[in-house]
């Protein structure tokens, strides 16, 4: 793990993988767009999980970052990450 890792328990890994699967991918299938971002809340906690094709691989990806509250919205921090 380095520095850059996203700390994510079970149930939050767990939760982020049924979304991405259940809903993100298939809307990113249909949509055909560049990325797309995809919010979700689990416990007390914000994610932002971008889904984007890999021009060279020609693979989905998804890259899940965690939000920070600041002055009363929701903010990306893409400081840590991790890539589903």
């Amino acid at each position: 793990m380095s520095d850059n890792d996203l700390v994510l328990s079970n149930d939050e890994l767990n939760g982020l993988m049924v979304y991405y699967y259940d809903n993100c991918l298939p809307e990113y299938r249909a949509d055909k767009e560049d990325d797309l971002w995809y919010g979700l809340q689990i416990g007390d906690r914000m994610f932002d999980l971008n889904v984007w094709l890999d021009d060279l691989t020609e693979e989905i990806n998804c890259t899940v970052y965690e939000c920070d509250w600041v002055d009363g919205n929701w903010q990306t921090n893409c400081r840590r990450s991790w890539t589903l």
